[in-house]
């Protein structure tokens, strides 16, 4: 008879986008090597150089993706939020991480092994088509905000970021509340600034009537971004409205 864990682990893997409708004896499979784990704050769920043996979903919390640098400063390359998975280029690939993934809060995490995952890919290819998915959107986004960065300010780069986290229901007749899920810090660190630098350019965005500032919580003014987006028309399209999705990665939602 099933153990409370596994029912619980097997519930969750059904309603994973990646394993969504994979047979019985796949799942099983799965379920018998998943581990489940409880990460505290500031705590790694793997370091870079760790030998890669699972592929991790986040289950609660939140974990950062982090690069070290020769200075001893990190630079954090992604966020991840629960309903997420993480991990999955470097168990495509080399057989060690790359990057740091660290709680940010504490975490349930949940790690599902290797070499079960390699056998089922082998057995369902809807399960390697979703893979090469995940990892085609992934390359996209980071391709678009390393364009932005050669291309945009700081303070476009981060009103890009505002309004893409409101999401394309962002009402251009009113205001949106975005709320910031991490910490001014870490943010600060994802857009390669320092804290104070970040509280500075949300200043000016405010300044320029384009957001105001309540702690995390941010008010987009969206008539105010529409008309300074159309006064840059050439600029305003590569570095700002990053919410349109691109061709190429809405062909990709369809797979």
């Amino acid at each position: 008879m099933p153990s409370a864990r596994d029912i619980g682990t097997k519930r969750i893997l059904k309603g994973f986008p990646l394993f969504a409708g994979l047979a019985p004896e796949h799942l099983g499979e799965l379920v018998g090597a998943a581990r489940n784990a409880s990460v505290l704050k500031d705590q790694a769920v793997y370091r870079a150089g760790d030998p890669v043996r699972y592929l991790y979903v986040l289950l609660s919390g939140q974990v950062k993706l982090t690069l070290s640098c020769n200075q001893g400063n990190e630079k954090i390359i992604d966020v991840v939020e629960p309903g997420r998975s993480f991990g999955e280029a470097e168990l495509l690939g080399p057989h060690s991480y790359l990057a740091d993934a660290v709680a940010v809060k504490s975490s349930q995490v949940l790690g599902i092994g290797r070499a079960s995952l390699f056998r089922i890919m082998t057995m369902d290819p809807r399960l390697a088509l979703r893979m090469m998915k995940t990892l085609a959107r992934r390359q996209i986004d980071m391709e678009a905000e390393l364009a932005t960065t050669h291309s945009c300010s700081s303070g476009q780069r981060l009103l890009d970021f505002l309004v893409r986290l409101a999401g394309p229901g962002r009402d251009p007749a009113g205001e949106t509340l975005v709320t910031l899920s991490v910490s001014k810090q870490v943010l600060a660190s994802r857009f390669s600034m320092q804290p104070e630098t970040l509280s500075r350019k949300l200043r000016h965005l405010a300044d320029d009537g384009l957001i105001s500032v309540d702690g995390c919580r941010i008010r987009l003014k969206n008539t105010m971004i529409d008309r300074y987006l159309a006064s840059k028309p050439t600029r305003g399209r590569s570095c700002v409205g990053a919410s349109s999705v691109s061709p190429l990665r809405a062909e990709l939602a369809e797979i």
